[in-house]
């Protein structure tokens, strides 16, 4: 993860020009000021990129490096932030990190993408004379609004089309609504979005399906291993957008978005993969589903939840993924330990047939497996 970030910053160095979601300074800002101008021009921009203040670079991208006594903490821009007065209490979200190119150390600033544009100040500070209460800065291309003034009224009106979901195409703004599960509400199998009426969740049983069980083995963590499918449409008026096979679990307490198969490990002759799980990336619009749909104040449905996530895996999204997948290659050895000891675990399989049974019960053991082997991964 570190190094992909490292690479990320070293090929915007080698551009050797700054940009629309980066910027290069020699050295930490002087004042306080300027530093939180330049945050809020970093925040409050159109597109979905998180940004760079990359220190301890010139303007036509020589590395410089920065001493030890030219630095600044994350805590002290955290603490900055939090004695700013922003409007709506929307504060940008920032981090620092320190990286080593060329021998040298740099500082980078990340301002985070955010949906809560824009960010401005609700009230002036008195420490600072330049920066103006209700102006709002941005930055288009690689230039900042200037501090003494405000940003033009049409960069104003994309910043709060960006905050309404409007700068986004229909299948993205619908996933930003599924977020608020207030502004829907249901009508015969069909979830209406009270403010765009033409996003719609359209549900349609899937007779044909009902009584596969090929691949589902996580019916049998539930305390009913009945099940059922359905269709999901996603809809913008009439317009399918996109489509999922839903399955409902434990006698329908739980509905989500079938997880998807991906596959670890080889056997003897090196051909053929040797463990498989399913899982979610949480990036996705399979987990937002999955989300939206779950009523976490409904225990049964928590519970439902709860084994089912034993045995399903969940990643924040690609890159997390395949850096897992490489480290259990690495570490087979512990995840076969893992498996002699999930192998206690006792589960209710009742398919009639002896080899479905076997390997619906050793899916579901690699399932309680691998999640051990991910918590491991993710405390490193």
């Amino acid at each position: 993860m570190q190094g992909n970030f490292e690479e990320i910053i070293y090929k915007l160095i080698s551009r050797n020009t700054e940009g629309e979601y980066w910027d290069f300074k020699q050295e930490w800002h002087k004042d306080n000021e300027r530093l939180l101008h330049d945050i809020l021009c970093f925040a409050n921009t159109v597109h979905d990129k998180d940004c760079y203040i990359i220190i301890g670079v010139s303007d036509d991208g020589e590395i410089i490096g920065l001493s030890d006594e030219h630095r600044v903490k994350q805590v002290a821009i955290l603490d900055l932030l939090s004695n700013t007065v922003f409007a709506g209490d929307n504060t940008p979200e920032v981090s620092v990190e320190t990286i080593k190119i060329e021998g040298k150390e740099i500082d980078i600033l990340t301002i985070y993408n955010s949906y809560s544009v824009p960010f401005y100040l609700k009230k002036k500070s008195k420490r600072y004379s330049n920066i103006k209460e209700g102006y709002i800065y941005t930055r288009i291309g690689d230039k900042n609004t200037p501090i003494s003034q405000n940003a033009n009224m049409q960069q104003i009106e994309m910043l709060w089309k960006k905050r309404l979901g409007l700068t986004q195409p229909p299948l993205n703004q619908i996933v930003i609504r599924l977020r608020n599960k207030s502004e829907w509400i249901e009508n015969n199998g069909t979830h209406y979005n009270t403010y765009k009426p033409e996003f719609k969740l359209v549900e349609e049983y899937d007779d044909d399906e009902y009584y596969r069980r090929s691949g589902e083995f996580y019916v049998y963590s539930q305390t009913s291993s009945d099940f059922m499918y359905k269709d999901l449409k996603v809809m913008c008026n009439q317009t399918i957008l996109e489509g999922f096979q839903l399955v409902v679990l434990d006698g329908g307490r739980f509905k989500t978005p079938i997880p998807q198969w991906s596959y670890v490990g080889r056997d003897q002759w090196g051909i053929n993969h040797k463990y498989s799980f399913k899982y979610y990336l949480k990036d996705s619009i399979a987990y937002e589903l999955q989300q939206f749909f779950l009523d976490d104040e409904d225990m049964e449905e928590v519970y439902a939840k709860r084994n089912f996530d034993e045995v399903v895996l969940y990643f924040e999204n690609e890159e997390e993924k395949l850096s897992f997948e490489s480290y259990v290659e690495r570490n087979l050895t512990t995840l076969e330990t893992n498996i002699t000891d999930a192998e206690q675990a006792y589960f209710t399989v009742d398919i009639g047939d002896k080899r479905e049974t076997e390997v619906n019960i050793h899916r579901l053991t690699v399932g309680l497996a691998l999640n051990m082997v991910l918590q491991d991964f993710k405390k490193l």
